[in-house]
């Protein structure tokens, strides 16, 4: 009875953006049973809040339209899609490491972020490194934020072309297909 209640206010909580409260209670629910499978996912979905915001609650939600519907494991489908999710950021981020260059000869997103804040400008701040510097995504979150500046600072030929390489690795990700769509239109 009492993880029930535990697991009640965890997803309380989640739902109220409160994710410290959250975790705290799916790991009271992990120390009676630390198996408990959607104790499990509530805590990873809260670790992912930091990272992916937007997927985590996606994700929640999804997985309440499973437990609702009466769905066998809910929480191992949400975990697959997770690993799938993980999969896909890490070939997301081989995707712009070249094996040609050092690590060293490239800058990271955020790096690339102050940049844009010491210069006052996306554009200029992309016109002074796009061919000297390799600017280093590890985040898919970061890769839409990029290609969405690039579209809005007129960057078509350089957006068509990593979502180009993108599709070939996700060929139906919906996100992608949105750009494509913002490019017919510009």
């Amino acid at each position: 009875m009492k993880k029930k209640i535990l697991l009640e206010k965890a997803g309380e909580h989640f739902l109220k953006r409160q994710y410290d409260e959250s975790k705290k209670f799916f790991e009271s629910v992990l120390r009676i049973e630390p198996t408990n499978k959607e104790a499990i996912l509530g805590t990873i979905l809260c670790d992912m809040i930091n990272e992916d915001e937007e997927e985590a609650i996606a994700l929640f939600d999804y997985y309440i339209v499973l437990k609702e519907e009466a769905v066998n494991n809910p929480e191992d489908q949400i975990l697959a899609m997770i690993q799938e999710l993980d999969y896909d950021q890490e070939e997301l981020s081989k995707l712009f490491e070249s094996d040609t260059l050092p690590q060293m000869e490239g800058i990271t997103y955020k790096d690339f972020l102050s940049i844009v804040e010491s210069r006052g400008s996306f554009k200029e701040a992309f016109e002074d490194i796009m061919f000297s510097t390799k600017v280093i995504i590890t985040k898919k979150s970061d890769f839409f934020d990029f290609i969405d500046r690039l579209i809005e600072n007129g960057f078509t030929d350089i957006v068509y072309s990593y979502l180009e390489d993108a599709t070939k690795l996700y060929p139906t990700d919906q996100k992608l297909q949105e750009f494509f769509e913002r490019l017919t239109k510009v």
